[in-house]
C-alpha cells in the first residue's frame, strides 16, 4: 500500500507540471490568435495527441464537437514489480469562436483507466468538466488546454473502494485536422 500512496503523490506532482505547462499555452494561444483565417470546422476530424494519449475529436458543426482518447502504459521501477495502466476517455464539447482561430471551449470527460501497480488491481473512472481554448491555424493545425477546476473519481483496488473530488488539473493537445 505504501507504494500506491508514493505513486499517488507522485501523479499530483506531475499534474502540477501539466498545470506549468497549460499557462504556457495560455501564453502563446494568446501571442497567436491573429495569425489564423475564419473557416468552418464543421464535419472536420483532428487526430493527434492530449498529454500522453492518442486522441481523436470531431466537430458535429461549428460549435458543437466530440473526443476521444486511449493510452497504455508499462513500467518497471528498478526493485519492484511491473506496472500496467490503459486509459480511455470519451467527451462532447461546446466551441464559441473568439475571433479568427482562436475559440474559447467547455465540455465534459469521462474517463477510466485500469491496471496494476505494485501487484494491486485497480480500476478509476473520473469525470471532468473542463474549460479551455484551441488555437487553429488556416484550419487544419489546432493546438488546445483544457483547465479541469474540479474532478471527481471512483476506485476500486483490491479489497477496496474510493471516490474522492480533486481539482487543479489541466492538459495540452495538437491535432491536425482533415
Amino acid at each position: 500500500m505504501l507504494f500506491c500512496s508514493i505513486n499517488r503523490i507522485e501523479r499530483i506532482e506531475l499534474r502540477r507540471l501539466k498545470m506549468k505547462k497549460t499557462i504556457l499555452a495560455v501564453i502563446i494561444l494568446s501571442v497567436c490568435s491573429g495569425l489564423s483565417f475564419a473557416e468552418s470546422m464543421t464535419g472536420k476530424i483532428g487526430v493527434g495527441l492530449r498529454n500522453d494519449m492518442f486522441d481523436v475529436r470531431y466537430f458535429i458543426n461549428d460549435t458543437i464537437g466530440v473526443h476521444a482518447g486511449t493510452a497504455v502504459s508499462a513500467f518497471n521501477p528498478e526493485g519492484t514489480t511491473k506496472s500496467t495502466e490503459y486509459d480511455l476517455n470519451i467527451g462532447g464539447f461546446y466551441s464559441k469562436e473568439i475571433t479568427d482561430g482562436l475559440m474559447f471551449q467547455t465540455g465534459l470527460t469521462v474517463a477510466h483507466s485500469a491496471g496494476k501497480d505494485a501487484g494491486i488491481r485497480y480500476k478509476v473512472w473520473s469525470y471532468n468538466p473542463y474549460l479551455g481554448a484551441e488555437f487553429i491555424y488556416k484550419g487544419r493545425f489546432g493546438l488546445d488546454f483544457k483547465i479541469i477546476p474540479i474532478q471527481y473519481s471512483t476506485w476500486k483496488e483490491t479489497g477496496s473502494n474510493s471516490t474522492a473530488w480533486a481539482g487543479g488539473a489541466g492538459s495540452l493537445g495538437a491535432h491536425l485536422y482533415f
